[in-house]
């Protein structure tokens, strides 16, 4: 398809869309990017050759170029059941396995040239997992054959990943790029793969010029204009890259990820913009008055911590936005709604599902997730976006735990210690954590089902690890390296003088020596025994298998974690104490369900112990900020403790939120505005009170209380 652009082959295809064979007329509407005449051409031709395999795979790859991937699949599933041994349905198997990042295209690659060792699009996709994993020996030696192949398409393939490996190294200008741009003048495609691999590696700007180039190589590079628009947004350049995915949809109409993103934006632009303070937030407006306090406070404390840490700050401005839905936030991101990961950041650009799309008790910390996305804005920064994945990673997953809102902080525990889940303690017994070197495969292609996870939290403890070991310096100065364009062996050896392989055995005892005392078997069947028996409300078995779980291992606060069953346990057997103290310990472990904390924070006020009452209060109105309850409950606390400035800001996210009692939202922000002698402001709320409910006592007596103070003041002038 690479040598179709020009007039006298477009001509030649136009009069091919009247021949008698459905095929021919499928593939001449696919040159001419008639999408659904070529689609309804292929389903023709299959309907009258059904045994034909061939036209099934070549049916799925005119899906897969327009990014319908799931339908690409099926038509490569049905050729393979008709002929298990279809090469080019194989292929177009890998294909879709390595744009969807998924393991699987290694051995599908390799089942194919285990078949078929003559062929070289299989090595291609071979050299390019190799690249995409830092491999670029592997990668080299996967092209040796593609380089040196008779057809031309084969060869320009492997000439575009020879580039890209040069400009991962910063050897530009590649001499590929030449003798790419010599065999096929307008090959696009040779820049829009160096793009790929700019932005896996989340050089977002490297990218856009790359795509841009390719653009004006081939104007009818479809996918080019798509990534070139999609990856504007990423770098905050809203307008252009608006423009660019709406010239590519009136051309092309059929990439599914360019109509929801157009869809999306549509929207998202309309939103107001909160900026000030170096920062530009983007939080749907229906949320945005009980959000964007705590968004700037908590975004702002990130910086200033990880700028004393890192000693590098991002120039302003850094863009926060929180998406209401899970779905527009994977447009947002990829194009498409479906993907896994929560947050993600672009550089100075953090996006990211806000506490509506997820909520706690569904296992998202929200406010924790902004904290790490934050700290990548950071190592990003401070490294020009040249930091390996797992570093960054790493680095924010720490954070997380040591300074982050939601910080393992318990009294007489390791200071940061926070407990890992038991399925990565049994990774590590089962000797599935990966060589530090090679970690970033676990985020890029994870092989087993959790990996993705696993390689989190294992990237946070080597981080964790590097700075005990070798001082927090040891962070600092790794980043360092990273900045100068080492790669991760390079970076350890120069950073920490060790090699990756004594790094790797020192990490090891250090997570033999970590996990000692956890007995996750035991862990796991106490839990199990605690949860049986609180569920037939047996609570004393439920309590001593709670306490078991817990003596297997301490302050797990995750999915499993015994401390709610034993304090609801306790207390139903009458033990408030032990209660309170099991939800205490869970609380300062990072615990972060609503449910638990509010019978604390309301235990603590009963017992008249208020300070501690109000710091769970505040943990509860920031993991679920758009619960109103939590929001008034929290803005008592602190009118009651005389903070009236930050009971304003909780009464005023109250208001925000729309409760059901307007008339008492008003009178609340009123009785703070008025400890904070703001009378004209306090006078206006509760007249909207009273108006709302005239006969309203307690809002009467405030209006009588700011009319004296008022006249007061008026006299003393």
């Amino acid at each position: 398809m690479e040598f179709t652009g020009d007039d006298e082959a477009l001509s030649c295809y136009r009069e091919l869309l009247i021949a008698a064979d459905p095929a021919v007329r499928a593939e001449a509407a696919w040159a001419l990017d008639d999408f659904p005449a070529a689609n309804a051409a292929f389903r023709s031709a299959v309907q009258a050759n059904p045994e034909r395999t061939d036209l099934r795979a070549r049916w799925g790859q005119l899906y897969l170029e327009a990014q319908s991937a799931a339908e690409a699949l099926n038509l490569f599933r049905e050729a393979l059941q008709l002929d298990p041994n279809d090469i080019d349905a194989k292929l177009g198997m890998a294909r879709v396995a390595l744009g969807g990042f998924d393991a699987r295209a290694e051995a599908l690659a390799n089942e194919v040239l285990a078949a078929a060792p003559d062929r070289h699009e299989a090595r291609l996709i071979l050299a390019r997992l190799a690249l995409e994993a830092d491999d670029p020996d592997r990668a080299q030696r996967e092209l040796e054959g593609p380089l040196a192949a008779a057809e031309p398409r084969i060869r320009l393939q492997a000439f575009a990943l020879r580039a890209a490996m040069d400009h991962l190294a910063d050897n530009v200008p590649s001499p590929w790029e030449a003798r790419a741009r010599e065999l096929h003048p307008g090959y696009g495609a040779l820049h829009e793969t160096i793009a790929h691999f700019y932005i896996i590696t989340r050089r977002y700007r490297e990218a856009i010029v790359q795509l841009e180039r390719a653009v004006e190589a081939d104007p009818r590079l479809w996918s080019a204009h798509a990534t070139l628009g999609m990856n504007l947004l990423r770098v905050n350049r809203f307008a252009e890259g608006y423009g660019v995915l709406a010239r590519s949809h009136d051309a092309f109409p059929y990439n599914r990820e360019v109509v929801n993103a157009l869809r999306l934006l549509d929207d998202v632009m309309a939103w107001p913009e909160n900026v000030g303070d170096g920062l530009i937030l983007r939080i749907d407006p229906a949320e945005s008055g009980a959000l964007a306090g705590y968004v700037r406070d908590l975004t702002a404390d990130a910086l200033d911590a990880f700028a004393e840490r890192y000693d590098y700050r991002p120039e302003p401005p850094v863009v926060v936005e929180l998406y209401r839905r899970h779905e527009d936030f994977a447009v947002r991101t990829s194009g498409l709604p479906g993907i896994g990961i929560l947050g993600a950041t672009f550089g100075h650009v953090v996006v990211m599902d806000g506490p509506a799309a997820r909520g706690i008790d569904d296992g998202f910390d929200w406010a924790s997730a902004l904290w790490h996305e934050i700290a990548h804005v950071v190592t990003l920064g401070a490294t020009d976006n040249r930091v390996a994945r797992w570093f960054s990673e790493g680095i924010s997953v720490l954070e997380e735990w040591q300074t982050g809102p939601s910080r393992f902080q318990v009294d007489g525990a390791p200071p940061g210690r926070h407990a890992v889940p038991p399925d990565v303690i049994d990774a590590f017994r089962d000797d599935m954590l990966l060589p530090v070197a090679g970690l970033d495969e676990g985020f890029i292609r994870p092989r087993y089902a959790g990996q993705v996870g696993v390689s989190y939290t294992q990237a946070g403890l080597v981080c964790e690890y590097v700075a005990a070991a070798h001082g927090p310096d040891g962070l600092v100065r790794l980043l360092a390296a990273f900045a100068e364009g080492r790669h991760t062996a390079a970076a350890i050896e120069t950073a920490l003088a060790v090699s990756p392989t004594a790094l790797d055995r020192a990490f090891a005892a250090y997570l033999e020596e970590r996990f000692a005392d956890i007995d996750t078997a035991a862990f796991r069947a106490a839990v199990a025994e605690a949860r049986d028996a609180a569920e037939v409300r047996d609570w004393q078995t439920a309590f001593d298998a709670a306490e078991r779980a817990v003596a297997s291992y301490r302050h797990y606060v995750g999915g499993l974690s015994p401390y709610t069953v034993l304090a609801e346990s306790a207390e139903r057997l009458g033990r408030r104490d032990q209660a309170v103290k099991a939800l205490t310990t869970y609380w300062q472990a990072g615990g972060r369900l609503t449910g638990p904390l509010t019978r604390l924070a309301e235990w603590r006020e009963t017992a008249g112990e208020l300070d501690e009452a109000l710091a769970v209060r505040r943990a509860l109105a920031l993991v679920a900020p758009l619960n109103g309850d939590h929001r008034v409950a929290l803005g008592d606390m602190f009118l009651a403790a005389g903070a009236a400035a930050d009971a304003r800001r909780e009464y005023v996210a109250y208001q925000a939120l729309g409760p059901h009692d307007r008339a008492d939202a008003h009178y609340r922000l009123a009785r703070a505005l008025f400890a904070l002698d703001d009378l004209e402001t306090a006078r206006r709320e509760v007249l909207l009170a009273l108006e709302i409910a005239p006969t309203y006592a307690d809002a009467l007596r405030l209006l009588t209380d700011v009319t004296k103070r008022s006249r007061a003041g008026n006299s003393e002038r």
